[in-house]
């Protein structure tokens, strides 16, 4: 039965794996058309659609990644490095010697692409939307612990925080900081008419189909090499290799592992692959309105018990990742490669727990989105839970974006799917976004004083020791609670076409068409 399973996981399998840089073997010419690819329309395929255009209100990967080329923040973690760099502000956070006061120094000259100035009015305008629940950001924990911002001059700002805030600098980074335009935002949908600084202006967009993007040529910075971008969604791969293979697009960004080798036959492509900060979960509610018995500990273990993470990265993911063992992963501030407070693969201790308690013929609710990331691990997870005794887990299949609003809602399922890509690889903002009973998406609805104590003493101090040992801390009440169930933490794959040089993606998920060049 697990050949095939795994025979039609295989076939079905059309995941996005995450984010990255590097490159695998491929070689040959550049692609059909024939004037210079600089000023050729550099074209983008994305397998799941962008919800909308304001970096603030946004979390989706595929939003973020049109988003980053328009927006900027104040500081960048590159690919590959542990170091942030400044981007809009000219120096890193100086914090007082109480850690409860940052001054920032900002760049000077330049404007966003509806000619409004950046400063620090902006900066402020932008941090105290962030905070403001009636706007309703994504990540308002990303100003959680800023009380004022304080404007010294154009250039020159205070954050005074409530506690010594140790994440500051990676929430600063983080693509939901991204400054806004005061001036836009106040006029237009930013959702629909993006306005940011970065080396990329919106041009238009089609809704569910494309976002048409040209250099901003007064950018501050070192201007792209690539003129015009084109992202288009596509959300049958098969369709989207065939313009890969005929020059048609020239960048997969996330390519299913079923299809290397399909890929690595294209004389024009070439396939990348890198480390990310991706981790993929099966999430429970232990406080679930649909069926009770989730709250039974038992219960959640017997499903812990069920899964056979080491043979989907094996067979189904082929590699390409890693088999979870702890909530943080290898790319994650905090990750501790000897966890193991997880319950391995026994399935007949899940089914013992099952039988003696009766729960054969619970009726289940899985909430499972229909993108090529999802839907196959779904099958994949109920064949697990059905031979380890589960006989009655129903699945709801539902369209991605309708999954992000709907798995907010209390009565909407017991179990489903998740994925977070860690923009700031710390594991403060894996756990206080997901997780906490109040700062996070409230999606779970763990509601653990414990836990909510753990993620808010990892990140209110700036002695590395103590933030590790409650990470690790917090990592292991997750697991013992499964309050969430982690699968992989996956490698990036994509692919390109070989006129292009220097395509990258960093471990938290982003990509920056500004880094391309061509060959």
């Amino acid at each position: 039965m697990k050949k095939l399973l795994v025979l039609f996981i295989a076939a079905a399998l059309l995941a996005p794996l995450a984010f990255g840089g590097g490159q695998g073997a491929s070689s040959g010419s550049g692609g059909t058309r024939a004037s210079s690819a600089a000023d050729e329309m550099f074209d983008i395929v994305l397998v799941a659609a962008f919800t909308g255009f304001d970096p603030l209100r946004t979390n989706d990967a595929a939003s973020t990644y049109v988003n980053a080329q328009i927006y900027e923040t104040l500081y960048r973690l590159p690919p590959a490095t542990t170091e942030y760099t400044c981007l809009l502000a000219e120096s890193l956070p100086v914090f007082s010697a109480d850690g409860l006061t940052a001054s920032i120094k900002l760049r000077e000259g330049i404007k966003f692409h509806d000619g409004t100035p950046f400063n620090a009015e902006a900066v402020k305008y932008t941090i105290e939307l962030i905070k403001d629940p009636k706007f309703g950001s994504s990540r308002a924990s990303i100003a959680s612990s800023i009380a004022e911002v304080e404007i010294v001059n154009d250039y020159n700002l205070k954050l005074h925080l409530t506690y010594p805030d140790g994440v500051l600098t990676a929430k600063l980074a983080h693509t939901n900081a991204a400054i806004v335009s005061p001036t836009a935002q106040k006029k237009q949908d930013l959702m629909v008419n993006p306005v940011g600084t970065g080396p990329y202006k919106f041009v238009s967009s089609v809704s569910g189909s494309n976002a048409v993007l040209t250099r901003n040529d007064d950018y501050h910075g070192k201007k792209p090499v690539i003129k015009d971008v084109t992202m288009t969604i596509i959300t049958e791969e098969s369709t989207a290799l065939s313009r890969m293979e005929t020059g048609e697009a020239d960048f997969l960004a996330d390519l299913a592992v079923p299809s290397i080798g399909r890929v690595r036959r294209m004389p024009n492509v070439t396939v990348g692959t890198s480390e990310s900060a991706r981790m993929t979960y099966f999430a429970t509610r232990p406080n679930s309105w649909v069926n009770p018995v989730m709250a039974n500990l038992n219960f959640r273990i017997a499903l812990a018990k069920a899964i056979d993470r080491q043979d989907f990265v094996d067979y189904i993911v082929e590699g390409y990742g890693v088999a979870a063992h702890s909530v943080m992963g290898p790319q994650v501030y905090g990750y501790d490669p000897k966890a193991s407070a997880g319950y391995t693969y026994d399935p007949e201790g899940a089914r013992k727990i099952i039988t003696d308690n009766g729960w054969t013929n619970e009726e289940i609710l899985f909430l499972v989105p229909t993108t090529p990331t999802y839907t196959p691990i779904g099958e994949y997870i109920q064949a697990n839970l059905k031979a380890a005794g589960f006989n009655n887990i129903k699945i709801e299949a539902i369209e991605w974006s309708a999954w992000l609003t709907e798995s907010q809602v209390k009565n909407r399922f017991d179990i489903t799917l998740g994925g977070w890509s860690n923009v700031t690889r710390d594991g403060s903002e894996l756990f206080e976004p997901n997780w906490h009973s109040t700062n996070s998406s409230k999606r779970f609805f763990i509601d653990s004083p414990e836990l909510d104590a753990l993620i808010m003493a990892s990140k209110m101090t700036s002695v590395e020791a103590e933030r590790i040992k409650n990470l690790r801390l917090a990592d292991e009440l997750m697991m013992k609670q499964v309050y969430t169930i982690p699968l992989y933490h996956a490698s990036n794959v994509f692919c390109y076409n070989n006129k292009y040089a220097n395509i990258n993606r960093d471990a938290g998920g982003t990509f920056y068409v500004c880094d391309f060049t061509v060959k």
